[in-house]
């Protein structure tokens, strides 16, 4: 039986740019800030109601913590990151909205200047519709800018068309047609 695959829409952001400009709705802080540190549990409820494939494989094969663990696990295969980038979207209310994690490719350097993607983002389904991936994706965009990258590389699922039109709206070019990713 072969591997199963799904589509993915790859996005790029070509620097030079001037500094992305992040909305000023949400605070972010570093993941690893946090008392009790949360990710686990954050990740695992918004990979359960994903509209991104390779989420919902994972957690069909595991219970979401489980999944969520491994993913997060899975980001030093390939992936160097500082854990200050990785950061949570909060609200007025100082709840958590949601996460970005971005990261740099590993050996993907070019002219000195590295070549970023965010590793995931999510915003919990009580938060979806008000345009929180906007400000995350804007949050994540600017720690790889000023990283220093000369591009930021990312993709996600054919059927997850808030995340489309989040690439979109920061000023993310389509790279290419869907391709087909494994689950």
């Amino acid at each position: 039986m072969g591997q199963q695959t799904y589509l993915k829409v790859p996005f790029v952001w070509e620097e030079p740019k001037p500094l992305i400009e992040v909305p000023r709705r949400l605070t972010f802080e570093p993941v690893k800030a946090m008392r009790d540190n949360p990710l686990i549990k954050i990740v695992a409820r918004v990979m359960a109601s994903s509209m991104d494939e390779s989420h919902q494989r994972k957690i069909s094969e595991s219970s979401p913590d489980k999944a969520a663990e491994k993913f997060l696990n899975l980001a030093s295969d390939g992936f160097e990151y500082q854990d200050d980038w990785w950061q949570f979207g909060i609200n007025e209310d100082d709840d958590i909205v949601g996460f970005v994690l971005p990261v740099i490719f590993t050996g993907c350097a070019k002219e000195g200047k590295e070549e970023g993607s965010i590793y995931d983002i999510g915003v919990l389904p009580e938060y979806r519709g008000h345009g929180f991936a906007n400000d995350l994706l804007s949050q994540g965009t600017l720690t790889l800018q000023q990283v220093g990258v000369w591009r930021v590389f990312c993709d996600t699922s054919v059927n997850n068309v808030r995340m489309i039109s989040a690439f979109k709206r920061l000023g993310y070019r389509q790279y290419s047609e869907p391709w087909e990713r494994p689950i």
